[in-house]
């Protein structure tokens, strides 16, 4: 009687002195949705997501041997991007066919023939990533699937980060890789792709 007596007492004293008093995390906020929960040392969940400008997002291309640049619209994308944790980052979207603009309409009705982009069964380029690599400083490299005219290669995209402006991609393909065959010789088809992707302040 008189042990656990003396075990009482020195359960008190320790009470005003902080121990005793850790409450484990509720279920509530295990499972909550920002993977917060309550604690100063999750710093991984405090990591903020770059939000893009979706409205003027540009992708721009040069066909090299035509000294013919132009662009495709119709953008529909999804970027989760951190810059302190790219393991985790993905891109992902789509592109219309129909908005390939050359600043030459007979020239742009002519990519969508079935010879070309064949617009009528492909409607839409797309592209998602499989991995987002750091390369020191603010440089990424996005390595993931392109698909045009049915056809999927892997491409590798070059980012350079800006914070205070965009994120900017460069790319080169060959678009007879991808049945697009504009000239016989394949190094004759080469185009060298920008992306653009503005950052919200």
């Amino acid at each position: 009687m008189k042990t656990y007596v003396n075990f009482i007492f020195f359960l008190v004293l320790l009470v005003p002195f902080g121990y005793g008093q850790f409450t484990p995390p509720s279920e509530e906020m295990i499972n909550r949705s920002d993977g917060y929960i309550g604690h100063e040392d999750a710093l991984i969940n405090d990591v903020i997501k770059l939000e893009f400008d979706k409205k003027n997002a540009k992708i721009t291309f040069d066909f090299i041997s035509e000294e013919t640049n132009g662009t495709i619209g119709g953008l529909d994308f999804k970027i989760s991007f951190n810059p302190e944790d790219p393991d985790n980052a993905y891109f992902k979207g789509t592109a219309l066919v129909n908005t390939l603009d050359t600043d030459n309409f007979i020239r742009d009705g002519h990519l969508m023939w079935e010879k070309f982009f064949y617009k009528k069964k492909y409607p839409k380029i797309a592209f998602e990533s499989k991995e987002v690599v750091h390369f020191g400083d603010n440089n990424y490299k996005v390595i993931g699937d392109l698909t045009i005219k049915g056809v999927t290669k892997e491409i590798i995209i070059n980012f350079t980060l800006d914070i205070t402006k965009n994120l900017l991609g460069k790319t080169t393909i060959h678009t007879s890789d991808f049945g697009v065959n504009i000239h016989d010789e394949r190094e004759k088809n080469k185009l060298n792709i920008i992306f653009d992707f503005p950052i919200l302040k």
